[in-house]
């Protein structure tokens, strides 16, 4: 069963160490995404229409609003893994080669090689992450900065990045404007597609030709998308019990919750809850 080895939730984002033995379905994130492999076998993962190696030598990169999935093969060994996800505000903060994060084309490439400095902020990273006295968790903010950095190199000039929209550096038709807009204000809740087509004045086909176009992806993916920000946002803290959380983001029953969460987060919400920690402060 997959297990979260160690969760970390900062101003920087989110990082989790992730033993994996299931299969995630296709999303996305509203921020950018970086997945290294620990241990266990090589593995596949899809970034869009294309699968790629993930192993020891190479980092995948996934840009904010890119769909990608992984595909678990029976009888396969689990693998580890360590994913980042990196909020835009924060990074813009750190450096201003970061202000474009959010723009598709921020990571050019979806696999790069693990070597020379980006080798050792890696690992230096992963040492602090295993570390339980927790003694160094405020380091954690700076390497990634600086890791961020050594990927960013590779990444297009400003220049080419500042045609980014204002809606998730990608979104320009009005259209789809008003239907992210619709989607954003049921705070998480599925939609009707077909009145939300027709609200922004579509046929549903037209609708998700354009808004897949736009986007990258279709609707009901983006609207997950918003579900699963919301629905860690919730699990992360210990105000609300895990079954009003499901409840108030429109599941029937804290099992569907669950499974919607398994399926993209590779673990249950209250394996989630019980290894989340928080790291304060600026840490660069």
């Amino acid at each position: 069963m997959s297990e979260p080895l160690r969760i970390i939730h900062g101003p920087f984002g989110r990082a989790a160490l992730l033993l994996l033995d299931k299969s995630m379905v296709l999303h996305a994130h509203r921020v950018s995404h970086v997945i290294f492999k620990e241990g266990g076998p090589d593995i596949q993962f899809g970034i869009r229409n294309r699968e790629h190696v993930l192993s020891d030598k190479n980092v995948l990169l996934v840009n904010a609003w890119e769909p990608h999935f992984y595909e678990h093969r029976p009888q396969s060994q689990p693998t580890v893994l360590l994913a980042l996800y990196l909020e835009p505000d924060w990074l813009r903060d750190v450096d201003r080669r970061f202000a474009y994060s959010i723009h598709p084309r921020f990571f050019p490439r979806s696999s790069v090689p693990v070597q020379g400095k980006l080798s050792r902020l890696h690992t230096d990273l992963l040492d602090i992450l295993t570390d339980r006295e927790g003694q160094s968790l405020q380091a954690v903010q700076g390497l990634i900065a600086d890791m961020t950095g050594e990927l960013v190199g590779i990444s297009p000039r400003r220049s080419e990045l500042s045609a980014a929209g204002s809606v998730g550096g990608i979104a320009y038709d009005i259209r789809v404007r008003r239907a992210i807009d619709a989607m954003k204000q049921v705070r998480g809740i599925p939609p009707d597609f077909d009145d939300l087509a027709q609200m922004v004045g579509l046929s549903r086909p037209h609708f998700f030709h354009l808004f897949h176009k736009q986007t990258g992806m279709t609707p009901a993916t983006f609207s997950s998308m918003l579900r699963m920000d919301l629905s860690i946002e919730g699990v992360s803290q210990h105000e609300m019990a895990l079954q009003d959380i499901a409840l108030d983001l429109g599941f029937d029953s804290p099992g569907n919750f669950t499974r919607f969460f398994v399926r993209q987060q590779g673990v249950t919400p209250s394996q989630y809850r019980q290894n989340v920690q928080f790291v304060t402060g600026q840490g660069r």
